[in-house]
């Protein structure tokens, strides 16, 4: 594994409509949004539907794993042969793989294989996941809830602290997968120091200083004017306060229903009733979010 290059090269998006959505501006964008949350049919709500939703962001490995068939297989349980293998084929450039930071889902195997099971190449179904840590930004609550019932993640600038994160090698045909996936979020290049883990930086590669990643459109959740961090995300150094998705659901159902909102009452209502639910929820979800601004990140195409 080698540190990545100097020579920064935007990936290249074969599907316009895909390009377009990234370009679009935030009135446009919203527009878009609305629209589609205007044409969401009502879904069943069940007690494994709340349970999925507060799980966010899903169960991730302890440490650099290799997404293999769906399970995360962690490297420092192969022997010394398969993981240089598996760390030269999933990271050199033969491989044509872009590295990004994955923050929520992105880094927990069961998050990744539901994108990706369905490649028929089985290059497209693997990848190589590096743990570490992201300074100077943490993980948030975004300002949207999102169609599985939580309040998935979002960087936001944080001098000092210093957060849990993955760095994922990912094939075109994956890159443009989790951009088609990742509706609310735009792709840009962070320049922030992200350290690998010990035992992968012992291999001779320390880490890098900038990366793609996705950073949600609604900005981080906000209510009393500062972002809340993810509890469910570890840091080392953390300067904000944080909530789980359970005390996140219930601010949020105070703020746009009533106090004795349960969470479950909240997401039940976004399932059952999307057209009502949708729009009160986004409206008071963009009145309490703080949008991400930083003069470290650049939006694709750059």
């Amino acid at each position: 594994m080698s540190e990545i290059p100097d020579e920064w090269l935007w990936p290249r998006f074969d599907e316009p409509e895909l390009t377009d959505r990234l370009l679009m501006d935030q009135a446009a964008f919203l527009d878009l949004w609305l629209n589609m949350a205007a044409q969401l049919p009502p879904r069943e709500f069940t007690d494994e539907v709340f349970a999925t939703g507060i799980g966010y962001p899903w169960p991730r490995p302890d440490g650099s794993f290799v997404l293999s068939e769906g399970e995360g297989l962690l490297l420092r349980e192969l022997d010394a042969e398969r993981r240089q293998r598996e760390i030269a084929e999933l990271t050199g450039r033969e491989s044509g793989r872009i590295p990004m930071l994955a923050i929520g889902s992105n880094a927990s195997p069961e998050g990744l294989w539901r994108k990706f099971g369905h490649f028929p190449d089985p290059a497209d179904r693997t990848l190589l996941a590096v743990a570490g840590t992201l300074h100077d930004f943490d993980v948030g609550a975004t300002a949207e809830l999102a169609l599985y019932g939580a309040l998935p993640a979002t960087v936001f600038p944080s001098p000092g602290a210093r957060v849990s994160a993955m760095a994922i090698w990912v094939t075109p045909a994956q890159l443009t997968q989790l951009t088609w996936a990742e509706i609310p979020y735009w792709l840009g290049r962070l320049d922030a120091r992200f350290d690998f883990e010990a035992p992968i930086a012992e291999l001779g590669a320390s880490g890098f200083d900038r990366s793609l990643v996705f950073v949600n459109r609604f900005g981080a959740f906000a209510p009393e004017g500062e972002p809340i961090a993810l509890a469910a995300i570890p840091a080392e150094v953390r300067n904000a306060r944080e909530m789980t998705q359970t005390e996140l659901l219930t601010l949020t159902a105070a703020l746009a229903f009533d106090a004795g909102m349960s969470p479950q009452d909240l997401v039940r209502a976004a399932f059952e009733k999307p057209a009502e639910t949708g729009p009160i929820v986004t409206a008071i979800m963009r009145s309490n979010s703080l949008p991400f601004e930083s003069d470290r990140w650049t939006p694709f195409p750059g």
